[in-house]
């Protein structure tokens, strides 16, 4: 990062719960939008920003490359990216700002949907690969329907009602869902070997226990095996069978500490086929026995 650092704490009306909304127009005499607005300064956040282009054109610069956007653009920002934008004619956007690290949101429900996949994991990885082609575009009766959602999470900040975390919470989560719902109807050849990717990502997590092999994903994803496996390492830091571990072990943990399974039956409920190499794995990863960790939080064994 060789720009200035926007930070969180001058954006999240409540540090403690890192959601909120904003505005963002263009004026003749190239006015700030609101207080610290970077939009024409090259910046990274330590959050993450949804940026939803409701009019207007510009040329956006991301990490070294340049690309133009316009109405109907929208695209997720990651923490630490160097961005601005500039050339900027009536441009108006909402930017959407969240920490995914503080907030509770069902990463594992909406990680269920391709298009959430595709879009809010992969799509950002591998963008200036596809330069921008895999960008999600709204026509303009869903970008309606977005920039509603989001100016509603505007108005909430504004008025800090009573409920208003809740709202912002429940509203980002809707508009969530209704981007991923979009992507997954994204016709462009980039976008589509995204959602494949995705579906391998949201099988995984739909049914984790299933007796998946690599060359399951590998078909389902229509790459070659080379192409998927370094393709799915970029977006997740993980191979395939990781990840798949790594999931299992996560649902094993959820069962160890709310359900009254054995060690051996929680093995075989999440798609391990041998307890003990469950029980080696998860020590391995978790620094702590199956039933250390059920007993850590005082379940028995």
């Amino acid at each position: 990062m060789t720009g200035i650092l926007a930070k969180g704490e001058n954006y999240f009306e409540d540090p403690a719960f890192p959601i909120t909304a904003r505005r963002v127009s263009t004026s003749r005499a190239s006015e700030p939008s609101h207080e610290h607005d970077l939009t024409e300064v090259q910046h990274a956040h330590d959050f993450n920003e949804l940026a939803i282009v409701t009019a207007g054109t510009a040329m956006h610069w991301l990490n070294g490359s340049e690309f133009p956007v316009v109405a109907g653009d929208v695209f997720l920002l990651q923490g630490q990216q160097d961005h601005y934008f500039h050339k900027r004619d009536r441009l108006e956007m909402v930017n959407v700002m969240y920490d995914p690290q503080q907030i509770e949101l069902p990463e594992s429900r909406l990680l269920k949907m391709p298009g959430y996949c595709a879009l809010f994991l992969l799509e950002p990885v591998f963008r200036k690969q596809h330069r921008f082609s895999s960008r999600l575009h709204l026509e303009r009766l869903a970008l309606s329907r977005a920039e509603r959602i989001a100016l509603e999470m505007v108005e909430e900040v504004e008025s800090r009602i009573d409920g208003y975390e809740s709202a912002l919470l429940g509203k980002l989560i809707d508009l969530m869902v209704f981007l991923s719902r979009s992507y997954q109807k994204s016709e462009s050849t980039n976008s589509a070997a995204l959602l494949r990717v995705g579906q391998v990502i949201s099988s995984m997590e739909q049914d984790c226990a299933h007796d998946w092999k690599l060359e399951d994903f590998i078909e389902m994803s229509r790459l070659s095996r080379s192409h998927f496996i370094r393709t799915f390492a970029k977006a997740t830091r993980l191979s395939p069978i990781e990840y798949l571990i790594q999931l299992r072990l996560q649902r094993a943990m959820e069962l160890l500490r709310h359900s009254q399974l054995t060690v051996s039956q929680i093995a075989f409920e999440v798609g391990f086929n041998d307890s003990n190499y469950f029980a080696r794995q998860f020590k391995q990863r978790k620094g702590a026995s199956p039933l250390a960790y059920r007993k850590s939080f005082g379940g028995q064994s």
